[in-house]
C-alpha cells in the first residue's frame, strides 16, 4: 500500500498505518513535493518521515504538477530541508521506489541483470539537469 502526499499526517498517522502492515501488506509513504506545493502550498513534516525506511518519491501527476521529474521533487525536497542527507532522497527515489511497486529485481539499483537508469548529477543536486 503506497500513502501518498502526507501533508496531514500525524505521528498518531504513521503509527496505526504501519501498525496494520504485515508479510503481505506492505505500507509506504510517498511524498511529491511539488505537487504538494500546487495542491495546499505545504510539504509534509519532514520530522515524521526522514528517518523512516519506507518512503519513496513520486510527482503526482499533470494535473497537479508541471514536470514529472523525479529528480525535480528532489531538489525541492534539498531546497526545503537542507539540513537532510541527499542520499537519503536518492534512496527513497531508486530502490525503496522500486520495492514499492513490487520491481526491485529489475530496477532501483545497480547489479548485475538490473535495469537502473541513470541521471548524471553535476555540480550537487539542486543544479543537476543532465540525464544520460
Amino acid at each position: 500500500m503506497i500513502l501518498v502526499h502526507n501533508v496531514a499526517s500525524s505521528a498518531a498517522d504513521i503509527k496505526f498505518t504501519e501498525s496494520a502492515a504485515n508479510s503481505t501488506l506492505q505500507i509506504y509513504f510517498c511524498l511529491c513535493p511539488n505537487a504538494n506545493l500546487y495542491i495546499s502550498n505545504k510539504l509534509p513534516d519532514m520530522k515524521l518521515f526522514s528517518d523512516r525506511q519506507n518512503m519513496v518519491l513520486g510527482t503526482d501527476s499533470l494535473a497537479s504538477n508541471d514536470q514529472l521529474s523525479i529528480l525535480a521533487e528532489i531538489q525541492t525536497l534539498q531546497q526545503y530541508f537542507p539540513e537532510l542527507n541527499p542520499v537519503t532522497f536518492l534512496q527513497w527515489a531508486t530502490i525503496n521506489g522500486a520495492k514499492a511497486l513490487g520491481i526491485e529485481k529489475n530496477f532501483g539499483s545497480f547489479e548485475k541483470g538490473k535495469k537502473p537508469g541513470v541521471v548524471l548529477i553535476e555540480e550537487g543536486f539542486v543544479n543537476a539537469s543532465r540525464i544520460i
